[in-house]
């Protein structure tokens, strides 16, 4: 399959599956989000074993806490868990950009004079993108 077609998919249903799941439908950025990444890495060019490992560590790094009361080290080992999962695929520096950028913008969306610049569903479209980003580094190469 083309893989510019491939990373486009990516991008595109993480950043629609990481908001969803962040709306109503957990299972949609719990299961399916990784799923689908996990399909996408395979048509990419990845062995099966490589992308069903990462299609379960991301998986399960999506279930980590990460809220509001979450204390800011637990927060910082869930983001890293989650673009961390994606080592299974080899390494990209969008797995280190991705877990920066969403810990930053997480804690400035909670700030008095941030939350209305990264507000929440601009923070999930962002994540998701970076989570969908750095698959598609990936796939690319």
């Amino acid at each position: 399959m083309d893989k510019e077609l491939l990373q486009i998919i990516a991008i595109g249903t993480s950043v629609i599956l990481f908001m969803l799941g962040g709306y109503k439908w957990k299972w949609l950025r719990r299961y399916l989000l990784p799923f689908t990444l996990g399909v996408i890495s395979v048509l990419g060019g990845y062995n099966v074993l490589k992308a069903s490992l990462m299609t379960i560590c991301l998986s399960i790094s999506l279930h980590l806490p990460y809220g509001e009361k979450t204390p800011y080290w637990i927060k910082a080992l869930t983001f890293i868990a989650i673009f961390g999962s994606t080592l299974w695929l080899g390494f990209t520096y969008w797995q280190i950009i991705g877990a920066v950028l969403a810990l930053v913008l997480f804690k400035i969306s909670n700030t008095k004079w941030g939350e209305n610049i990264v507000f929440w569903k601009a923070w999930e479209a962002i994540t998701g993108g970076l989570i969908g980003i750095t698959i598609s580094n990936l796939i690319g190469r």
